[in-house]
């Protein structure tokens, strides 16, 4: 399938997108179950960071940098996203519902701001993760001066992250990448499987390249 608009960025978005789509498509229900009480700890860590920050930052940053469209998270529009972002978006929205994420890379973003941030704000269920952990430095300063109790907080959800980013073990984004590679999907996103970043930590943690395997439950 050919892609509809010139742009890097937004190719390479919209071929991921297209092939996760494609499988999901193609599973039965009883598979799809099964990945969707795979990401339910993952969810539930997304849901406390999410009332974490609405509770301390929402305010804050939504002043200062998203009303003043000064933003450093959604001012630019080639935000970092994991391919496990993606899979993640489309279980909890299902096919039909997520696929509306692809309507923006279909079209030139001429907006100078991130080509999923719509009107009514974010078109992502559930943010790609790096956008989630994004507290620029003066915000941080700011609350954790206000709130002592915040930054130990702030830095239990650190650790947390690393659970499902760090592939020192078996994690959930390695665990996902592995599952799609099993059935055909290519995509530059694939880094826990391209970065030699991220394969020289498996590698000194002994973990050899997670394709062939089960996911694990």
């Amino acid at each position: 399938m050919s892609f509809p608009v010139s742009g890097e960025y937004n190719r390479d978005q919209w071929n991921t997108i297209q092939g996760i789509r494609t499988i999901l498509s193609q599973l039965p229900p009883e598979e799809i179950r099964r990945l969707e009480a795979r990401i339910q700890p993952y969810l539930l860590f997304r849901e406390e960071l999410e009332e974490f920050q609405a509770r301390y930052f929402a305010k804050r940053c939504r002043d200062a940098c998203f009303e003043t469209r000064l933003s450093a998270c959604c001012g630019f529009e080639s935000i970092f996203t994991f391919f496990a972002d993606h899979v993640v978006h489309f279980l909890v929205t299902g096919v039909e519902e997520g696929s509306r994420v692809l309507a923006p890379l279909e079209r030139p973003n001429r907006t100078n701001r991130c080509v999923y941030l719509g009107p009514e704000g974010c078109l992502w269920k559930i943010r790609p993760l790096s956008c989630a952990m994004f507290l620029c430095e003066s915000a941080k300063k700011e609350v954790f001066a206000r709130h002592g109790e915040t930054e130990e907080i702030w830095k239990g959800f650190l650790t947390r992250e690393k659970e499902y980013t760090w592939p020192s073990r078996p994690v959930l984004f390695d665990e996902m990448e592995a599952y799609f590679i099993r059935r055909g999907v290519q995509s530059v996103h694939l880094y826990f499987h391209s970065s030699p970043g991220l394969l020289r930590v498996k590698a000194q943690a002994g973990l050899t390249p997670q394709v062939s395997g089960r996911m694990h439950s």
